[in-house]
């Protein structure tokens, strides 16, 4: 053998070592944002249910009849912790 014999590879044998990523790996960034967005839109809207003060709740197609909890109750209780023993 000679020493100017090269081994010419085209690019097609050099891409067959490595498959194509499918959709998923392409995108797992895109994935991972539209995730969390929904994620925390779900939380925003759960924490707003927890403080609002209706009674009936309709969103999405669910519906909850709830009662609140009354805000001189929370008062009373409030007061009453922190009154020296």
């Amino acid at each position: 053998m000679a020493e100017n014999d090269n081994i010419l590879c085209p690019v097609s044998c050099v891409r067959s070592a490595c498959p194509e990523p499918d959709w998923l790996e392409k995108h797992e960034t895109f994935v991972l944002t539209v995730v969390a967005t929904l994620s925390a839109t779900i939380g925003v809207m759960f924490s707003f249910f927890l403080k609002s003060r209706c009674t009936k709740i309709k969103c999405f197609g669910f519906a909850c009849d709830r009662q609140p909890v009354d805000l001189n109750e929370n008062l009373e209780v409030g007061n009453e912790s922190s009154s020296p023993a």
